[in-house]
């Protein structure tokens, strides 16, 4: 495997031959900088577990009872690698094409409304810098996914015939669990992704103040995932896997979760140890709109509604056995609010 660290966006290269001192850099000087991150790629890369096996005790179940958890495998591969079996490099980023880690300003005007969800970094003060982690970005439209889930899964665009010649190859996944029940019961749980691919997705944080002048944390994610196939099964020794295994074909995921300071994804937890993720609703108060006015309110949800970005997923086809479901779309939909708040068993 070749792990490749590069700056082809930022001043400080990263290369062998170079020793480089990190400077530290005060408030000042950190509001003035955008732009600035590390890029990095893994060349001829394999994972695999093989043997290792991870065991997880000290959990019970809701009657006391210990539940053990067998994590018997993990690996990642390059496509083609048959559920782990045969070692196939993969490539995760390249050198044109790198995932990256950096900070970027945000692109909103508050001063100006007419300039708040325009840009690349919309509805996120251009006073707040933004810790940006992202997959690789491609121009070509094959090789983008979410170009290719727009045009071909949710269209019908017609040079999607050639897809399959030009794209690059995507990674395998897969993972086992074994589940031990404190009445002896064992229930298995095993994945398979073939052909997976990452590109175009993110996840952007920054602080703000909140109401109380403690300092937020705030984030908006972004999630392209597309699997030619996805294998679910649950089954043991003993079993057989063709009518234990859920089969998905063609499954493509564009999921947007946030937008901007005007809706934010928060991360948080609880006193007892359990985490908190809240998608809060659209907030009017960041561009100050008055909510006991109607027009107003009407204005600025009609805003929302045209230039927050929606979400998206494709299934080619669903089979379970000798059963085939067929395949699904659903297009254009929205989170308007969740939370998502951890439990003991």
């Amino acid at each position: 495997m070749t792990i490749r660290l590069f700056a082809g966006l930022v001043s400080l290269s990263l290369v062998s031959a170079v020793n480089a001192d990190l400077v530290a850099l005060d408030d000042q000087q950190m509001q003035a900088t955008s732009g600035a991150g590390l890029g990095f790629a893994l060349q001829d890369f394999v994972f695999n577990s093989d043997s290792a096996n991870l065991s997880v005790t000290g959990v019970n179940d809701s009657d006391g009872n210990a539940v053990t958890v067998n994590w018997s495998e993990l690996y990642i591969m390059g496509e083609g690698s048959e559920s782990g079996t045969i070692s196939t490099p993969a490539d995760i980023g390249s050198y044109l094409n790198p995932w990256v880690i950096r900070s970027i300003r945000g692109s909103a005007d508050w001063d100006n409304s007419s300039t708040w969800h325009t840009g690349e970094y919309a509805a996120i003060g251009d006073d707040l810098g933004v810790l940006e982690l992202a997959t690789s970005r491609y121009t070509s439209s094959f090789q983008d996914t979410r170009a290719y889930g727009t045009s071909c899964l949710l269209g019908s665009a017609t040079e999607c015939s050639d897809y399959a010649a030009l794209r690059r190859p995507g990674i395998d996944i897969g993972s086992r669990f074994e589940m031990i029940l404190g009445n002896g019961r064992v229930d298995y749980l095993d994945f398979d992704f073939r052909g997976v691919y990452l590109d175009h997705s993110h996840i952007r944080l920054w602080s703000r103040e909140d109401e109380n002048g403690l300092a937020e944390l705030n984030a908006n994610a972004a999630i392209t995932f597309y699997a030619k196939e996805l294998d679910v099964g649950v089954c043991g020794t003993g079993c057989d896997p063709a009518i234990s295994t859920l089969n998905i074909d063609d499954f493509y995921l564009d999921l947007n979760l946030g937008y901007g300071e005007i809706q934010t994804l928060q991360f948080s937890s609880t006193s007892d140890g359990n985490f908190i993720l809240e998608l809060t609703k659209p907030n009017p108060a960041v561009l100050n709109v008055d909510t006991t006015n109607s027009d107003a309110m009407i204005a600025f949800y009609n805003e929302y509604y045209d230039n927050a970005p929606f979400s998206n997923i494709s299934i080619g086809n669903i089979q379970s056995g000798a059963d085939t479901v067929g395949g699904s779309i659903i297009r254009g939909f929205r989170a308007q609010y969740f939370k998502i708040t951890s439990m003991d068993l």
